[in-house]
């Protein structure tokens, strides 16, 4: 990604903001062109420097799903999912002072920096600790997408506490390896799907200041409530969880660091991957396509499992009630209950839900606004 290229997308991204605040616009273009005099000397040489000192490549694994194989009971399928990536350091440095005149706060550097990588495209990466080794390769982004098949017998000697299974994956020739988790999702039981912002993680995406800020400043704050409220149900109905989220996975290992210090339940998460090809970083958030990508995600779910039963957590700020009312139209019998969080005092908001949950039951939807909203007892009939 060029310098150029980087300067548009964030002038995309400010444009909105900015139309409105003519004095502040001018302030902010004559400080970029004090750092763009600064940085053009560092990107003259940034490729001699950066391949000598600063340059890192990394694997980041997002925790996946396996389904029995429904052609074949003696089997399960493995969905392995990650990104193979090089730092730039220089271009983050430009990004992360850059924004930080945007939204006047301190930026984490190192979630910056995951959006200034690129990715490692046509690479080998191999999956090692099972009974055999299963190599493929990324994509043009540096995406790592691939299923593959272990038996029962395999699935059993590597099963951890948990419900979940626990490989390396590894890229030939280098040091480069890390630890990849899948998450059992069998026939019978219950899993919670939940949405993470502004569901159970404070975003704000209805404002573009303050996506960026709750995203690149400061630690992720959760809705009060919601982990409680989760390891309960979690505990009640012995359930599993998974996470469909707009964000992208470069957020990831942020966003495992807040499920872990808040004790969220563990369980598959289900991204988007962000590249500099995107309009911008706030449209990222509300295109179509994470519109299609949460609606194959939960057909997946469905169309893998034949009896299991599942709760559908959502917002109201962006598509979530209109993908699970379309969900529940095809799948009505599987789909236990709904939960949409809205402000208590938006009247406006309610009746749009009440528009577009007209074909569910009012007993299978609710709404809430924090975890103590939530009922503990969801009477669930597990099949």
């Amino acid at each position: 990604m060029t310098y150029q290229r980087l300067r548009d997308i964030l002038c995309d991204n400010m444009s909105t903001y900015f139309h409105e605040r003519p004095q502040f616009t001018l302030y902010l273009l004559s400080i970029m062109r004090d750092i763009r005099r600064i940085l053009f000397i560092f990107l003259a040489i940034s490729n001699t420097i950066d391949g000598f000192l600063f340059k890192r490549k990394g694997l980041l694994l997002v925790p996946s799903v396996a389904f029995r194989d429904l052609s074949s009971t003696s089997n399960w399928i493995l969905y392995n999912q990650g990104w193979f990536y090089e730092e730039n350091p220089i271009q983050a440095v430009f990004m992360e002072k850059t924004l930080e005149l945007i939204v006047r706060k301190d930026l984490d550097r190192n979630r910056v920096k995951m959006f200034t990588a690129e990715g490692e495209k046509r690479k080998d990466i191999c999956i090692d600790g099972l009974n055999r080794q299963v190599c493929t390769r990324t994509d043009d982004d540096g995406c790592v997408k691939n299923t593959f098949t272990i038996t029962n017998q395999e699935m059993e000697l590597f099963r951890q506490p948990g419900g979940k299974i626990l490989f390396q994956v590894t890229v030939p020739y280098k040091n480069i390896q890390t630890i990849g988790e899948i998450y059992l999702c069998d026939d019978d039981g219950i899993t919670f799907i939940s949405d993470i912002d502004d569901t159970i993680k404070i975003t704000q995406v209805t404002s573009s200041i303050e996506t960026l800020v709750n995203t690149f400043s400061g630690q992720f704050k959760a809705v009060p409530g919601m982990a409680d409220i989760y390891r309960h149900w979690q505990r009640t109905y012995n359930a599993t969880f998974a996470y469909l989220t707009a964000s992208p996975d470069q957020l990831y290992p942020f966003i495992r660091e807040f499920f872990d210090r808040e004790q969220f339940p563990s369980g598959s998460a289900h991204m988007r991957h962000f590249t500099w090809l995107d309009a911008n970083f706030i449209a990222f958030f509300m295109s179509s396509n994470y519109i299609k990508k949460k609606t194959e995600t939960l057909h997946m779910f469905l169309q893998n499992t034949r009896r299991r039963s599942f709760v559908l957590i959502g917002d109201i700020f962006q598509k979530d009630p209109d993908i699970y009312a379309s969900i529940y139209a095809q799948y009505p019998d599987r789909i236990a209950r709904v939960f949409i969080r809205k402000y208590k005092d938006d009247d406006q908001g309610q009746q749009k839900l009440e528009k577009i949950f007209k074909d569910i039951p009012r007993t299978k939807w609710t709404t809430f606004e924090t975890g103590d909203d939530l009922p503990k007892d969801i009477q669930l009939k597990l099949k």
